[in-house]
Order: structure tokens, then C-alpha cells, then sequence
């Protein structure tokens, strides 16, 4: 991993979400480029845009010089932490740059990401603006549209290291691949990964079976006892994952993006909607095979 981009808002999460990204540079010698697009046009009041005014001074230019200033005060106050922070530590291996641009801050990050090439975004599942504005329309936008690995940053998410992975499945035909790759992009944490499948149903004899399919693949690896395979039985999708993430001690969750319209078919479940922006555990989704 050489290039990890880092969207900012600079509301309260915007510390916890460098943490994590500054660790996680640390423990691959990755570039860390800190990066906040500001509104370069002013909307009305009460709207959930961050930076919004009062249309009184709708055309007022001052305000966008003043808007971009503070932006880049506060992307440079972050920056400088940082760095204050790799000389106390003695790090280096980590740089850290910042990139400032005005737009709609979704498109922006899709746009950067298409030029810079990043190999890791991490950001916030929450941010400023009413009604989690950056959950339910920037993070799910940047998801369905960028082509590299995604950490999204749940506000009472804290950085322990990522000892446990759980990756749950289905039982699709692209799971050996992707737990190879998702084994391989991990590599430099050599965490446990749970594989994990929530049985619905009575009988769950067939889902035990296909369990000890995919772990068949993989039997003759030399980090198999690193690998878990579980199948566990519950009539709730969301309250079964809980329950093994509480009782494992679970870090991290790993999801696989196949294709541009994956997020939005899951969300017409309430448990994935849940699970992916009400957990309190950093959610990696990591492009598939069709991606």
C-alpha cells in the first residue's frame, strides 16, 4: 500500500478518522494526503451543507474567499498535528500532504481518487451537517463509485489494530477469490479472519456443508490457522452478527463491492443499511472480481 487519501470535514470524528489512517500508514509506509472539498457556491440557510449562509449574501464573493481561508486553516492545523506527531514518534516512513478544492464534496473525492490512484480511502460514516447528511448520500456515492479499498470510520469506532476480521458470506461463487484477495490486502496486519454465514433456517446442514467447501480451498495454505469458518443460527441477520462480533472481539468488518449497484440493493435490507452505518466497528470494502 503506497497511497491512502483521507476526505476531512473537520467535524468532531475528523481526529478519529486521521488515527486510523495515520496507523494504518505507519504500518505500511503509506503516503497519507489529507484531502476537504469546501461548497464553492453559497445555498440557504438550514440546509445540511456545512458551510451554508444566508442568501442575502448569496453572491457575496467575500464569503467564498472567506470559506476557502478557513478551510484551508483548519486542513493545515490537521496536517501540522500530524506531523507533530511523526517527529515525537520518530516515524519515517510517513508523509503527509493536503489537497484543497472547491465542488460538491462527493464528486470531488471521486475525482481525486480517479487522478491520484489512491490504494485506500478512509473516511467518516459521520460528519457535519443535519441529518448525517455525509452518511446517507457522500459515503454511499464515493462507495458506489471509486475502484479501491474503503474504510468507513463509525463515529464510536476506536483503533486497537485489526487482530480480528470477520468477512461475512453468502456462499457466492467469487468467495474464494475474494477471501484470497482480501487475505492478501491484509497481509501487512495478519489478523484472524472469521468467515462467517447467518443460518436462517431449521436445518442448516446444507450451509455447514458449503462451509467446509470453501474451507477445503484454502486447507493447504500456510496461514490456515489464521482462517475460522462458522456457521451460526439465528432468525436475526444483524442481532447474529452482533452477537459473534461481541463475543470474538471482532475489529473490523469486511465487505466485498462486486458491481455500481451493490450498496444500493443492499440497502433495501434494514439490517445491511444498520450494519453499515450504525455499527460501531470499521466497515473495508474492498472491490470484487466484477468491480
Amino acid at each position: 500500500m503506497k497511497k491512502i487519501l483521507v476526505p476531512v470535514d473537520f467535524s468532531d470524528h475528523t481526529e478519529n478518522v486521521c488515527r486510523f489512517a495515520y496507523e494504518i500508514a505507519k504500518k505500511t509506509g503509506a503516503e497519507l494526503r489529507l484531502f476537504h472539498a469546501y461548497l464553492d457556491y453559497v445555498i440557504v440557510s438550514g440546509s445540511a451543507f456545512p458551510y451554508s449562509v444566508d442568501i442575502s449574501e448569496m453572491f457575496n464573493q467575500e464569503v467564498m474567499v472567506k470559506v476557502r481561508e478557513d478551510a484551508k486553516k483548519e486542513l493545515l492545523n490537521i496536517e501540522e498535528e500530524l506531523n507533530r506527531k511523526i517527529k515525537a514518534e520518530n516515524i519515517d516512513n510517513v508523509h503527509v500532504k493536503h489537497t484543497l478544492t472547491g465542488g460538491i464534496p462527493e464528486e470531488e473525492i471521486i475525482n481525486i481518487s480517479e487522478a491520484w490512484e489512491p490504494d485506500l480511502i478512509v473516511m467518516g460514516t459521520h460528519g457535519k451537517g443535519q441529518k448525517d447528511f455525509l452518511t446517507g448520500k457522500i459515503s454511499t456515492k464515493v462507495v458506489q463509485n471509486v475502484n479501491c479499498q474503503i474504510l468507513t470510520i463509525p463515529r464510536c469506532a476506536r483503533y486497537h489494530g485489526f487482530d480480528n476480521m470477520l468477512y461475512a458470506t453468502d456462499f457466492n461463487d467469487e468467495d474464494v477469490y475474494d477471501l484470497q484477495r482480501l487475505i492478501d490486502l491484509i497481509s501487512n496486519y495478519n489478523p484472524v479472519i472469521h468467515c462467517l454465514h447467518i443460518n436462517f433456517d431449521a436445518d442448516h446442514s446444507a450451509d455447514i456443508e458449503k462451509m467446509e467447501s470453501l474451507k477445503s480451498h484454502f486447507r493447504e495454505k500456510s496461514y490456515y490457522g489464521k482462517l475460522i469458518f462458522k456457521v451460526i443460527e439465528d432468525v436475526d441477520f444483524l442481532q447474529g452478527i452482533n452477537n459473534y462480533v461481541s463475543e470474538n472481539k471482532i475489529d473490523i468488518i469486511a465487505i466485498v463491492n462486486h458491481r455500481r449497484g451493490f450498496l444500493k440493493r443492499l440497502f433495501t435490507k434494514d439490517h445491511t443499511r444498520e450494519l453499515l452505518f450504525h455499527s460501531d466497528l470499521p466497515l473495508k470494502i474492498f472491490p470484487g472480481v466484477n468491480k
